[in-house]
């Protein structure tokens, strides 16, 4: 076999594996929107990040807005992005160790009148009022927490879409919700360290689960030095793109000339 055959069958084979969904007429609507990481959350303002007041002053400020959801030890769903409880309670227990009754009782960020909220509460106070954007955070029960979503969003009246950095949880979508906009999250070779093994990490960083999920859109660090995959997305593909943190002006200018839709903080909210 010739070399120029075996560089044929490499290309094909990675774009087969990287290729997004198809389905881009439903993207439209998404095109340049901007949505508050977290919430519009300020600490100087005293507002917490993932919180309802955050919630609120998007809704207020008129910006949809991205939320993290995963399970407590008693198989609630609440609105919280890390694994463990440390940098915002000061407990090093996952939150998903911790049932609901002990997490209402930590405030966030030192501040009493900041607490976890639950999925259905973020729902309940939101209700329709700005677009959302999920994301589904990995876990010990990834099947569960994706169904647990879809019987959150079984009557909820707004505009919504799923993304998770776990493929198989896109995949999820894929299979059982195929009228969802679904998203994969993507970060540089980097990020995936030293959780994963460089085999692992280039499998993510590159996106090559894309087989399996087939995302409408892709997520990508706008802050991420060294990092191919969404030049690749967009260029080859011409894949609907997802920027976050998108945190300094001249970074939110960039990701509006190229009509993507901005995840932002503080100075990213152009």
């Amino acid at each position: 076999m010739s070399i120029w055959i075996l560089l044929a069958i490499v290309l094909a084979l990675l774009i087969f594996m990287t290729h997004p969904g198809l389905n881009r007429r439903r993207m439209r609507r998404w095109q340049g929107v901007r949505l508050a990481h977290r919430g519009l959350h300020d600490l100087d303002k005293g507002i917490v990040e993932n919180t309802l007041q955050a919630f609120e002053a998007a809704c207020e400020a008129g910006y949809g807005m991205e939320l993290d959801i995963q399970f407590t030890g008693d198989g609630q769903v609440v609105v919280f992005h890390d694994d463990d409880l440390l940098r915002l309670t000061g407990d090093p227990r996952k939150i998903w160790d911790v049932p609901l009754s002990e997490l209402r009782a930590m405030p966030l960020a030192g501040r009493e009148d900041a607490r976890i909220p639950t999925f259905k509460e973020v729902l309940a106070a939101v209700n329709g009022r700005a677009p959302l954007l999920i994301e589904l955070k990995n876990g010990p029960h990834n099947r569960q927490l994706c169904e647990a979503l879809m019987a959150h969003m079984k009557d909820y009246p707004g505009e919504y879409m799923v993304e998770s950095f776990n493929p198989l949880i896109v995949h999820w979508f894929r299979r059982h919700a195929p009228q969802l906009v679904r998203g994969q999250l993507v970060d540089n070779m980097a990020s995936y360290r030293p959780a994963a093994n460089s085999v692992a990490a280039f499998f993510m960083a590159g996106l090559l689960g894309n087989c399996l999920a087939r995302p409408d859109f892709v997520a990508y660090n706008v802050n991420a030095l060294r990092f191919f995959s969404p030049h690749f997305q967009r260029f080859l593909f011409r894949t609907p793109m997802a920027a976050w943190t998108v945190r300094d002006p001249d970074a939110a200018r960039l990701v509006q000339r190229r009509g993507e839709i901005s995840i932002f903080e503080g100075k990213g909210r152009l």
